[in-house]
């Protein structure tokens, strides 16, 4: 049965810019935590509470009123800020579309709206959009106008070729802070290559989030009947029909997410699946959690 689309994603269909809507699925998710009767480890948002009496009105944050009609005190930044540094795959095989968008637009919508979160945190946050010909880097910063060059940063991208193999590139995208590092891809490049990724980061001493995202056709092998399948980045097509090898696929991705899993997850790092027809939402409770436990 396939699954309703989140109201988020029918308006990147419409033609919502990524900012507006990075904002929007960003303060309803905070207005949720406050309406919740239950909130657990890595659901608190540091940042903002609920209005109290004796509170200095001069601290409301009325920008949070005017959208959710509630009063919200803006808490002062802490010294424990961080820099949340975001990877996003721009390679070929992010191009795989499902329901009218593509891997991509997932890709940089649920980022968008982390580091969304991430700003309003005062965390630093920076950008590396990145495939083995090109990287559109920006570099980490705080302040107003950082989180527009974020969204800025993210339009226009074009996607092409693989994922790098080698990881020396890493070199070039850190810094002596701590950092918490979130990777955007569909991450079917081979096990031991994430692998590789993870060991530099963790060398680094950075915490890793990888969000690994698939589309439901992808994890259901959902097409009926005779389906061409190419690989985006190779070019190679393979006619076959489906009900014949639905049962060896799916075994083999199974076996292959298990790889992947035992391949990136440490001390200091963790997968996380985000299906394309999920709401990206979803993946700001990931963020919480993550950056709660620095």
């Amino acid at each position: 049965m396939t699954r309703e689309l989140p109201s988020e994603i029918g308006a990147l269909l419409s033609g919502a810019g990524l900012s507006l809507l990075a904002r929007q699925i960003t303060d309803g998710f905070l207005v949720g935590l406050h309406r919740g009767t239950r909130q657990g480890a890595g659901t608190e948002f540091s940042q903002y509470r609920s209005y109290q009496p004796g509170d200095d009105i001069r601290r409301v944050d009325w920008k949070m009123f005017a959208r959710s009609d509630r009063f919200f005190v803006k808490e002062a930044e802490i010294e424990t800020s961080i820099t949340i540094r975001f990877f996003i795959d721009a390679s070929s095989s992010m191009l795989y579309e499902e329901n009218g968008i593509t891997r991509f637009d997932y890709a940089a919508l649920t980022a968008a709206s982390l580091a969304t979160l991430a700003h309003r945190q005062g965390d630093a946050i920076a950008l590396h959009v990145v495939n083995n010909q090109t990287r559109t880097d920006l570099e980490a910063r705080r302040g107003k106008n950082q989180i527009s060059r974020f969204y800025n940063h993210l339009e226009n991208i074009k996607c092409s070729s693989e994922w790098p193999q080698d990881t020396g590139w890493l070199t070039e995208c850190t810094s002596r802070r701590r950092e918490l590092w979130v990777i955007c891809s569909d991450m079917l490049d081979g096990a031991e290559m994430w692998s590789s990724f993870k060991e530099m980061g963790e060398a680094f001493g950075h915490e890793l989030q990888f969000l690994q995202i698939l589309g439901e056709h992808e994890l259901n092998f959902m097409p009926a009947g005779v389906a061409t399948l190419q690989d985006p980045e190779t070019g190679m097509e393979r006619t076959v029909r489906t009900h014949s090898v639905r049962e060896q696929y799916l075994e083999n991705l199974k076996k292959y997410l298990d790889q992947l899993k035992t391949a990136v997850t440490g001390r200091r790092s963790r997968v996380n699946l985000l299906q394309m027809n999920h709401p990206v939402s979803e993946s700001l409770k990931i963020l919480l959690d993550r950056r709660n436990r620095l």
